[in-house]
């Protein structure tokens, strides 16, 4: 068994004891919540992280008398004086899977040199150089993935802003959510295992992950695990912004994977129609029992009362269907060529 297999099947336990470990610091993070009562959020990650920071930009910024920004780790290091007044008394908020990756610590570095910044972050190894910058640390080492591309370190970090989230705004429900996500992942990695293998091993050249919302940024990192796990080239949109100029690409040989967001059937279920016209391999996933859409494979997410928890669920179909693909075409999980764990800047 690939390395890249083991932690994606191995998920629910690192969400689960994650989970607890943040509860665990729950008065303390409230403490620093009510000690800086700051609602401007950064959100600063690289790679993967980077785009889950655009999912926790998303689901920030919809509370009241929050702002809320995504960078990546690379563009503020480039020009930290451009975003000094982004930055200015702003709770700062890392996400990274090793907390030593350069962009972030040198980054973090400079801007706690700002009026006003804190700093939390959120990491997977313990001793790293990000939580020793940070005011608040939260460390979760058993999330850490040893294999180059991250499958269950981004189910976590995920699942783990929505818990900070949750505890900062007294959302009581989201972090039931969460939990329930979580405890029930492998339950629903095991029933919907064997259809998205059969959908791996098709043959398509390119791959379009369409979501809205705060799944927006763990949607992107749905269209990397194919990009990274199998080497087909992976591609994000929203879903009915797909239809203006992308769309023309999507072909005979196109897997399209859409989230489709609970109580609204008209716009996306038209969405997923007009790409059933296009030829290529349609899968959609959501709460709706069946198959409402007719597509070539509906994976139904089960016992989640909210939509930004979805993205637990969701990122495994992603991730185990570009683990196929990369076995069916012959393809090594575990060593995409040219990449690392993480990167360090001379």
């Amino acid at each position: 068994m690939y390395l890249t297999e083991q932690e994606i099947m191995g998920t629910q336990e690192a969400l689960m004891r994650s989970y607890e470990q943040i509860e665990s610091q729950e008065q303390e993070i409230k403490r620093f919540f009510e000690e800086n009562k700051s609602r401007k959020f950064v959100f600063i990650g690289c790679g993967s992280s980077n785009m889950l920071a655009k999912s926790c930009e998303r689901l920030f910024i919809a509370r009241p008398g929050t702002s809320a920004v995504a960078l990546a780790g690379g563009d503020y290091l480039v020009n930290p004086g451009y975003y000094r007044e982004t930055v200015r008394d702003a709770i700062v908020v890392a996400l990274s899977r090793s907390g030593l990756t350069s962009e972030i610590v040198r980054g973090l570095t400079i801007m706690k040199k700002e009026p006003g910044v804190k700093v939390v972050s959120i990491t997977m190894k313990e001793g790293n150089d990000a939580a020793g910058l940070s005011d608040l640390a939260i460390v979760l080492p058993w999330a850490y993935d040893n294999s180059v591309c991250q499958t269950r370190t981004v189910a976590t970090l995920y699942a783990s802003a929505l818990q900070l989230c949750a505890i900062c705004y007294g959302d009581e429900g989201l972090k039931a959510a969460v939990k329930a996500a979580a405890g029930s992942n492998k339950a629903h990695q095991e029933k919907w295992r064997p259809s998205l293998e059969e959908i791996g091993k098709n043959d398509f050249s390119d791959v379009v992950v369409l979501a809205d919302g705060p799944l927006c940024g763990i949607a992107e990192e749905g269209a990397l695990a194919f990009t990274e796990v199998a080497l087909v080239p992976g591609k994000y949109f929203n879903m009915l912004d797909y239809r203006h100029g992308p769309i023309v690409l999507n072909g005979k040989k196109t897997l399209t994977i859409l989230l489709l967001q609970p109580g609204e059937t008209s716009y996306q279920y038209a969405m997923v129609e007009d790409l059933k016209k296009h030829g290529g391999t349609v899968v959609t996933v959501g709460d709706a029992a069946g198959n409402p859409c007719s597509a070539a494979l509906h994976v139904q997410i089960e016992g989640i009362d909210r939509f930004e928890a979805f993205g637990m669920p969701f990122i495994y179909v992603c991730q185990m269907i570009a683990l196929s693909h990369a076995l069916a075409i012959g393809g090594n999980p575990d060593a995409p060529t040219g990449l690392d764990a993480y990167i360090t800047l001379k």
